[in-house]
């Protein structure tokens, strides 16, 4: 079963037992890694194992045709559009929230339209620009790609698996990484639009 709660949901919910497994993309903007600084911020030091995922390109999701000609984040300041945000907690919350803090936004709720208009996942973004309820929102090229909708590139963000160590010997747990590090799922992320393998994707990192 999945369930969609976004990178911290995913965290605590493994720190209580409720997920053998969560995908995480949570950046750590002091060192510019990804995903690793969590373990000991959760307090799950030798209590989880952190598996390399993938690359994901990240960006603005925005109206086919880029009609309003988007170039950056900074445009959704100058030009005062309506976004679509995702949930706090969020890998895309964060980025977007580090995003308009070195642009000197502060009470982005206050100065950026739509800013409290939080849906779950990446897919309710593309939905949202492309019904005409937002702009832009920040996103994966993948669900802009789905939704025929354009995308301006912000940047590649890495996308990994944090794993209960208590929770390893599963079988399901077993084929899900012997699946993760195969070469057939590198193949198949090279043909999804936005998606790239790394030379250590599967490999165990903490």
């Amino acid at each position: 079963r999945i369930i969609n709660v976004g990178s911290l949901g995913g965290w605590r919910a493994v720190k209580r037992g409720e997920a053998d497994i969560a995908g995480t993309h949570l950046l750590n903007s002091e060192t510019g890694e990804y995903n690793v600084h969590m373990v000991g911020e959760m307090g799950l030091e030798n209590k989880v194992a952190v598996f390399r995922g993938y690359g994901r390109r990240i960006g603005l999701i925005v109206r086919r045709g880029n009609p309003l000609q988007l170039r950056s984040l900074k445009d959704i300041v100058e030009k005062d559009l309506r976004i679509v945000n995702r949930v706090k907690g969020s890998g895309m919350r964060q980025l977007l929230d580090m995003g308009l803090k070195e642009l000197g936004v502060e009470n982005p709720e206050k100065r950026i339209k739509g800013y409290t208009y939080q849906v779950g996942t990446h897919n309710a973004v593309a939905i949202a620009v492309n019904d005409g309820r937002a702009d832009c929102g920040i996103g994966i090229e993948y669900a802009a790609w789905m939704y025929g909708l354009d995308f301006i590139p912000i940047g590649v963000e890495i996308y990994d698996c944090v794993v209960r160590i208590d929770r390893l010997s599963k079988q399901s747990v077993q084929t899900f990484l012997v699946t993760l590090s195969s070469d057939r799922f590198k193949d198949a992320l090279r043909r999804l639009s936005g998606y790239t393998p790394l030379d250590d994707t599967g490999k165990r990192i903490v």
